[in-house]
């Protein structure tokens, strides 16, 4: 599923980079836009962004702080894993309980782009469904934590 979602922000982000070239090409030659284009750019960034998120934690690419860590012993190291692991499946499960709420306001008070009408909420579903896939991501990693400070 983290990689078919992977592949699906990287789909849109072509499609936002082609979306943009032709704006970019109609406005500079024939003095016309494409009506939407930011509004599709920034909608097709949702994808883009929360679709992608835990395929980096899968990478182990998100942002750590290697010079304090490099100094710990492997135990020491395994047992900050499992807090940190811990603290952010706790906070992407508060995120994907409060988007959904969110996405289910916006559903219900019809809540749509400026210029082209859509619908917002699909997006907020995708941007909820991103984030708990990246919970479940993350629980994976604190449990294999768990295990290897049990180990260690």
């Amino acid at each position: 599923m983290v990689r078919i979602m992977d592949k699906l922000s990287w789909i849109m982000l072509f499609a936002m980079m082609a979306l943009t070239a032709v704006d970019l090409f109609l406005r500079n030659f024939t003095n016309a836009s494409i009506l939407g284009s930011v509004e599709l750019t920034e909608l097709l960034m949702v994808i883009v962004v929360f679709c992608s998120l835990a395929q980096c934690e899968v990478d182990n690419g998100h942002i750590r702080v290697e010079l304090i860590m490099d100094k710990m012993g492997p135990k020491t190291r395994a047992i900050a894993d499992v807090f940190t692991q811990s603290l952010c499946t706790i906070l992407f499960a508060l995120m994907s309980l409060s988007i959904f709420n969110h996405s289910a306001n916006m559903k219900k008070y019809g809540e749509v782009t400026m210029d082209l009408g859509l619908p917002l909420y699909p997006f907020v579903y995708i941007a909820c469904f991103g984030c708990f896939i990246m919970t479940l991501v993350l629980l994976c990693k604190t449990i294999l934590n768990i295990m290897k400070a049990v180990k260690s």
